[in-house]
Order: structure tokens, then sequence, then C-alpha cells
């Protein structure tokens, strides 16, 4: 009786063997950093003034990196919109004063960091601003205590801004670019990869992987540098409006950039005279809804675009006029921050879809 249940039970492991059923092979290199969002001193794109930072705490996203012997940890802006990392140094000048401890790092305190001697200058915008330093290295360090050795970054003792900057975007350089190093030193498969974020501001920067979770509707898979053409924006009161440029993707952003004609039609809608009325705008369930393309529709809720100000005498917007007929739009985080965003610089495509907010987890390798 033992034999043949033995045998019985031979067979029926044989029979799940070679019945060609696929077994799940379970995606374990990847890093995963915690994401928060930061208030928004930053108005790199464009220039002040001419559109309203986040009053609610949702300007840009923050993740924190462990760097030095001594694995001094320093918070930094997540930014697509450039390639390069740029961290303020302990006692140096952030935004005209001194720069906050949980920003800056002290080279003093690691005994692994390089001085390279070689002055670095990084601008942004398009009436720019500028941060300066010198090229370093030093071991970085995840979570689980392996190190992404000798890593070049910008060691800066001026910055205009109160944060370090995490380029993210793309670059051909291993030395400089982080998603690129992690794949060199062996810890991802592929140089790769998503952000993702929650209501509740937080979120998860995933490095050589794709959670499939936290999307829903169509991937869509697109070519080029954080870079696509919409093809349309519908507003709450049903005006459908054509792209007629190339629209970029920049978490570095707090604002939608968008042609002029575009930003004039939202606006009117939601104005009495001159003056944009917050009681018009962010009455009911409105939204934006972008189009953008490859079967994904994002939509935008209004209460990410307009906003109060202090005394709730007026009504401020998100949104900043594009220079021209024709010039590049650039859309931060009002849209991004509805946006499933990932991207594979072996291939050079990235993905787009419509967030899905869930605690599941499915993190696959990258198939694009």
């Amino acid at each position: 009786m033992l034999s043949l249940l033995k045998i019985s039970i031979l067979v029926a492991l044989l029979a799940a063997i070679t019945s060609g059923t696929p077994v799940a092979k379970r995606h374990e290199k990847y890093i995963a950093y915690p994401v928060e969002r930061g208030d928004a001193s930053i108005k790199k794109r464009y220039e002040q003034g001419s559109f309203g930072g986040f009053q609610d705490g949702q300007g840009y996203y923050l993740t924190k990196l462990k760097l030095g012997s001594n694995k001094q940890e320093v918070s930094v802006v997540i930014d697509t919109g450039s390639w390069l990392l740029n961290i303020p140094q302990a006692g140096s000048q952030c935004h005209g004063t001194k720069c906050l401890p949980k920003y800056a790092f002290d080279p003093n305190e690691s005994t692994t960091f390089k001085n390279l001697s070689k002055f670095a200058k990084s601008t942004y915008g398009a009436d720019p601003v500028y941060v300066s330093g010198f090229q370093s290295t030093d071991d970085f360090y995840y979570e689980d205590g392996k190190k992404l050795p000798n890593f070049e970054f910008t060691l800066l003792n001026h910055s205009f801004f109160e944060e370090g900057t995490f380029g993210i975007g793309p670059s051909t350089d291993s030395n400089t670019s982080y998603v690129k190093a992690a794949k060199r030193a062996g810890y991802i498969n592929k140089a790769g990869f998503s952000l993702y974020t929650t209501n509740d501001q937080q979120g998860t920067f995933l490095l050589g992987g794709v959670d499939k979770a936290k999307y829903e509707g169509n991937l869509g898979i697109y070519d080029g540098r954080f870079s696509i053409h919409p093809k349309t924006i519908t507003t709450a009161q049903g005006t459908t409006l054509d792209f007629s440029a190339e629209t970029r993707l920049d978490t570095g952003n707090n604002a939608l950039g968008l042609h002029p004609a575009i930003v004039d039609q939202i606006i009117k809608e939601v104005s009495i005279g001159n003056s944009i009325s917050c009681e018009i705008a962010l009455s009911g369930d409105q939204s934006l809804t972008f189009d953008l393309g490859q079967g994904v529709q994002i939509d935008v809720p209004y209460s990410d675009i307009f906003y109060w100000n202090e005394d709730r005498t007026g009504c401020n917007s998100r949104l900043a006029k594009a220079s021209g007929q024709g010039a590049v739009q650039n859309v931060g985080i009002p849209l991004l921050k509805h946006v499933y965003l990932t991207a594979n610089y072996d291939t050079g495509k990235f993905g787009l879809a419509s967030v899905k907010h869930t605690d599941e987890s499915n993190i696959v390798d990258f198939w694009f």
C-alpha cells in the first residue's frame, strides 16, 4: 500500500513537471528606496513667481541616500530632468543660507571620500540658475549593507536650492549614472528604474524592476528621453485641446508647463473677469484629462492645479506657459503623481500608466 502511494505521488510530480505549465520565477535583483513628497522650494524650470509652489507638501519627490564610510544619510530630490547627483557640502550656502544638515554631506567625516579637484557647474531651467562645486567620489550604501564603490557626484559649495538633486535621467556615463552604476556593480539585471507614489505622500523608487501591481490599464511604451507627443488635453468643461509640441516629463518640476493657448483656455474656464476663482476651480470633482497616446489617459484633479493663497483672498495655479508656439512643454508633479513611470536605459524605452494605489506588490524584471 505504501509503495503504491509513493508511486502515485511520483507519477503526479512527473505529470506536473511535463505538463508545460509555466512556473513563475521570482525576481529578486532590485533595490527599493522609500520616497516622500517635500515642500516646494525648487522652482527650477521656470522663473520664480511664474507659478506657485505646492502649499500642501506635495511639491516634489525626495529619497534618502547613504554615503561615506560612516554612512551619512542625505535627502535628495529625484529629478528625471537631469542626470547628475549633486549634494551640498556641510557648511556651504544653499538658497542663500547655510545648508540644512539633512540635505548636506560632510566629507571630513568619511575616510573614503575623494575630491577629484575638477570644478563642476550644473544649470537648470530656460532662465537658468546654477549649482557648483567639485567632482568627487565616495562609497554609497544600500539598506542591506552592500555598497556602490567610488561613485562620482558633485559636492556643492554653492547651490540655488536647499536640497541636493538626484538626477536619474538618461546618461551614457556609468560613473555618474546611479542607475547604470548599480547594474555595473551587479546588483540589478537591467539599467532601469520605476517610480511610484501614493495619496499619503509616500512611495517607492525602484532600481532594477517594475512593480506590475502598482499600475492599472495599459502600460504605454515610448522611445526617447522622457519626452512624448501627447494627443490631447480635455478640460473639466469638455473642451478638447490638441498638443502642438513635444512634452517632457520632469519630476523636478512642480508645475504644468503647457502651450500658452492651452493654459489660457484652462484658466478662462475657471475665472471671473481677469481672476481665477477657486470657488469655480475647486467645486465638485473636476479634472484635466491627458491623452498620452498608446492607450494611456491620465486624470489630473483641479485640486492638484489650483489652490488658495495663504490668506484665502485669491486663487493661484500650478500652470506655467511654455515660451511660445512649438516650444517644448515641461510637465511635472501635478501630472506625474498620477502616473506609474518606469524606464529601461538598456533599450532606451520608458513606460507610463495610470497609477494604482495598493499595498500589493508584483515586482518583475524589465521586458520592454
